[in-house]
């Protein structure tokens, strides 16, 4: 991403006053590099796009400035490529290796995320290890196939197969999506990906190597020394102790309407090539295992920083890159208020978007962690009642207000159908949340 800002001219900031800010000291820190651009070496924008795609991608941030000096871009160079031995040693001596595939792969440019995935898939359906996914590379591996085994995210329902393994291969890994939680497994871990981890002391003494290169040469080569002992149908049955896990946790409460079922009926009517955006919030505890994947970047979702009020501007962006695919946005209520102007956006660029807004008045992941007693209680994570299908009326998009399951069915069955913005407005009982968090994660 390349974000641009207008400022108070350096030859102007000793006279004004007025919305002076030092924008580059503020967004530093957080990007690949920030500089100020008077707009006149043109070649400087070509140059800004090329810097931000460099392995490991970012943002980077330009101030307009007609003051500034002719600005050069930093050059950023890809890292440069190791020894894949340490990779091939580790898996010729393991005869129980888990592999965690990660952002890393999803990353990467169309041509070479295809060549990986295809890698990884073949060298899965060869030696049978299963494969662990993080949320933002769900469908690298397709839902279904016998060596998927669900999603990581430093949680307890991945444990179970961690603990079995003998060895941890992260492709494309970085501990950035993890929760912020102690690494529990014995196992040693090596990490293969187009560029090092910074944060690889994560793991402790049980890193033995980082490998960095292209994956899908890596994968290969690597192949050839795996002696995998692991049964057929191994990972299928960890992705099934996900599911079980997450749609137990989904069954109590008191109304039908359940956040899982939310998520499951709006993913068997959407079209197979359909994307969903997911916003933070306990609502993405079913949304991204429930929504069925057979490829890469069909679920969209902010790690790392997990900004609430990421669904909507993002499936907004998915629409207009993909204009062929259907894109339905999970978001909760606390997100979807955070970015209300947005359906503006929607409605005036007629998009095939469908929000789907779990309402239940609660920034329930908050509630689940609070304590009560020093967090101010439930008038810090309530608020009143909020009509959004009202709300999106009011912005031209067709919606609806639904509070049973049936009356969902109908809803995100028509809303996906218009092929035009929609929202439906899913009053949800958040009581089967607390169930779905203690299985996942505690």
């Amino acid at each position: 991403m390349v974000m641009i800002t207008d400022c108070v001219s350096a030859a102007d900031a000793h006279r004004v006053s007025h919305q002076r800010f030092d924008q580059q000291a503020f967004l530093g820190p957080v990007s690949l590099f920030s500089v100020a651009w008077n707009g006149e070496r043109l070649a400087a924008a070509a140059e800004l796009v090329d810097a931000s795609v460099v392995q490991p991608p970012g943002p980077v941030h330009v101030d307009i400035d007609p003051a500034a000096a002719t600005v050069q871009i930093p050059r950023r160079e890809a890292a440069e490529r190791s020894d894949p031995r340490p990779l091939v040693d580790a898996l010729s001596g393991s005869s129980h290796p888990v592999i965690i595939a990660g952002l890393g792969l999803t990353t990467l440019p169309e041509e070479e995320m295809e060549r990986a995935v295809m890698a990884l898939n073949d060298l899965a359906a060869r030696t049978h290890i299963p494969i662990l996914t993080t949320y933002k590379a769900r469908g690298v591996v397709p839902d279904g196939s016998e060596y998927s085994a669900g999603v990581v995210t430093g949680g307890t329902v991945e444990a179970p197969l961690l603990r079995e393994s003998d060895l941890i291969i992260g492709i494309g890994f970085d501990p950035v999506e993890l929760l912020p939680t102690a690494w529990d497994y014995e196992a040693p871990v090596v990490l293969a990906g187009t560029w090092r981890i910074d944060d690889a002391d994560f793991f402790g003494e049980h890193l033995r190597a980082q490998v960095v290169g292209d994956l899908a040469e890596l994968i290969d080569h690597a192949g050839a020394s795996v002696r995998s002992e692991w049964t057929p149908g191994t990972g299928a049955l960890a992705w099934s102790r996900l599911l079980a896990a997450t749609r137990a946790g989904n069954a109590a409460g008191g109304s039908d309407l359940t956040p899982g079922l939310v998520v499951e009926l709006a993913s068997r009517h959407s079209p197979a090539n359909s994307i969903a955006t997911v916003d933070a919030g306990a609502h993405m505890l079913v949304c991204v295992p429930l929504w069925e994947v057979t490829q890469p970047q069909r679920v969209l979702i902010s790690s790392g920083y997990a900004t609430m009020g990421y669904s909507l501007p993002a499936a907004i962006a998915a629409a207009l890159v993909h204009p062929e695919a259907p894109v339905v946005a999970f978001t909760g209520d606390g997100g979807l208020g955070m970015t209300l102007a947005e359906l503006e956006t929607l409605s005036r660029l007629n998009l095939p978007v469908v929000v789907v807004v779990f309402n239940d008045s609660l920034l329930t992941l908050i509630a689940l962690k609070q304590n009560p007693a020093v967090q101010g209680g439930a008038d810090a994570v309530q608020y009143a009642s909020t009509d959004f299908a009202q709300i999106a009326s009011g912005f031209g998009i067709r919606s609806w207000r639904v509070q049973s399951a049936a009356e969902y069915e109908t809803a995100i069955r028509e809303a996906l159908a218009s092929g035009r913005p929609a929202l439906v407005d899913a009053l949800v009982d958040p009581a089967p949340y607390g169930g779905i968090y203690r299985a996942l994660r505690e």
